[in-house]
Order: C-alpha cells, then sequence, then structure tokens
C-alpha cells in the first residue's frame, strides 16, 4: 500500500511540472480544431485505463500512423487517470502539431469529484484546483478534412461551429449532449441541462457546416461502437470493461473520408 501511495504522489509531482507547458499549447490551439493531415486515429473515452492507452499507442506505432485525436474522458471510474494525462500531455508536448487532445465531460472538477479522480489523487484539493485550470483552456470540437466533425458529447442545434467557445457554459452541450431517435433537441435522463440530439438536428447542423459526419465518444457501449442516422453519426469508446461492464472498445484510423473501425479487449 506504501508503495502505491508512493507511486501516486511522483505522479502527481510530474503531472504538475507538466501542466504550465502544456497550457501553453492548449491556449495557443482554438476551441474547434482542423486537421487537414491523414490518416488520423480517432479514440473514444479512456477513463484512467492506462493498459488500454497503452494498446492505442502500440496499435500507432504498428500502423506507423503520425496523427491521432482523443475525444476526451481520460480520468475518472479508473484507477490511472494521472498517468494517462502524464503520457498524453508528454505526447502533445513533444508533437503538438500531430497529437490532439480534446476535452471531454469528465473534465470537469464537478465529475472528478464524485467519479473517482479525487479519490485517485488523495483528495488533494490544491493539485485539482491545478489540473482544472488546464482543462478550460482544452479544445473543444475537431474537424477532420473539412468534412468530419468531432465532439465528445454532441451538438447543440444546427448552428454553426464557429460560433464553440472554450468557456465552459459555451463548452457544455459539446461534452454532454447525446443522440436519440427523438427528432428535435430533447430532454435526457443525464440531467435537466443535458438534451439529446435527433435525426432532423444532425441533418441541419451538417447541412449548415457542410460536412458529413460526425464522430463522437461519451457513451459506454458493448461492441466499443454505434452507428447512428444511416452512418451520419458514430459513437465510440477505448475503454474495455469499463466498470467490469465486459464491454468491447473501439477506434477509428480516418483516411481520404473513410473509416476503419478497430475493435479490442473483448
Amino acid at each position: 500500500m506504501s508503495g502505491k501511495i508512493s507511486r501516486k504522489i511522483a505522479a502527481k509531482e510530474e503531472l504538475l511540472l507538466l501542466l504550465p507547458g502544456i497550457d501553453r499549447v492548449f491556449e495557443s490551439e482554438p476551441a474547434v480544431l482542423r486537421i487537414d493531415v491523414e490518416p488520423v486515429m480517432v479514440i473514444g473515452d479512456i477513463h484512467g485505463d492506462l493498459e488500454a492507452l497503452e494498446f492505442i499507442l502500440g496499435k500507432k506505432q504498428e500502423m506507423n500512423c503520425e496523427n491521432i485525436l482523443f475525444l476526451g474522458d481520460y480520468v475518472d471510474r479508473g484507477p490511472q487517470g494521472t498517468e494517462v494525462l502524464i503520457n498524453l500531455f508528454r505526447l502533445k508536448l513533444e508533437d503538438p502539431e500531430h497529437i490532439f487532445l480534446l476535452r471531454g465531460n469528465h473534465e470537469t472538477v464537478d465529475m472528478n469529484l464524485y467519479y473517482g479522480y479525487f479519490e485517485e489523487i488523495g483528495f488533494d484539493r490544491s493539485f485539482l484546483s491545478s489540473v482544472s485550470r488546464t482543462y478550460d483552456k482544452m479544445p473543444i470540437a475537431a474537424v477532420l478534412s473539412g468534412n468530419t466533425f468531432c465532439v465528445h458529447g454532441g451538438i447543440n442545434g444546427t448552428g454553426s461551429i464557429e460560433d464553440i467557445r472554450k468557456e465552459e457554459d459555451f463548452a457544455f452541450p459539446y461534452l454532454w449532449n447525446d443522440p436519440s431517435k427523438r427528432p428535435g433537441l430533447t430532454a435526457s435522463t443525464r440531467g435537466s441541462t443535458v438534451k439529446e440530439f435527433g435525426p432532423d438536428i444532425v441533418d441541419g447542423f451538417l447541412h449548415t457546416n457542410n460536412l458529413k459526419r460526425i464522430i463522437r465518444g461519451h457513451t459506454a457501449l458493448e461492441d466499443g461502437y454505434r452507428w447512428w442516422f444511416d452512418g451520419k453519426l458514430l459513437s465510440l469508446f477505448s475503454c474495455p470493461d469499463y466498470v467490469g461492464l465486459g464491454n468491447a472498445a473501439a477506434f477509428v484510423l480516418f483516411e481520404k473520408e473513410e473509416i476503419k473501425l478497430f475493435v479490442f479487449g473483448k
């Protein structure tokens, strides 16, 4: 137990040393990234699963894919959120032009207090406050090759992506909202401020922004992925056996407007 605690203390110290540099990188990036390099690996939720992250990075090396986009939710629910952040922030600092990290709904203090990360870091409020200032600087969404919108949660209507901001009030729907078969923007079981968006909203959003599809994370899935709306939206989840559910995990290789799915962990 003492060895585990000492490793956690060392990991926290290492992460704190990375924060000033990663803050500067995130501050230099817009709320919506424009990624025009290919191929790109797209990764869903990791949730403190260091083994899953290492598997994915091994596949990146095996596939000789320079570019990788993570859709958020790096901490909570799993035991090694700090180590996941260390690995991802190191990668970003070493290669900021090819490593892309979006913010998820678990990159917020409110979620960390209740879903595991606060406990992982020894209930250290000062440390969490430092990490949360980094969360606030992270980009919210990305557009791949001008045609594919990538985000952690979802969309908030049919408006322009130019209106997306990093401030939490603006970012909230993109971190939280979910697809639904019901038309329009409707209530969600996740809470009164969260919405579900239907096929008509997706069609309007894609038309307004001259896009072809959406790739998002946020939802645990038995097979690691799920297609919606006749292939206009793909939901990804990259944390296998999430909280003991026995689910598979998946990631995507995006190239020349084609999506190749890779399923692992089951």
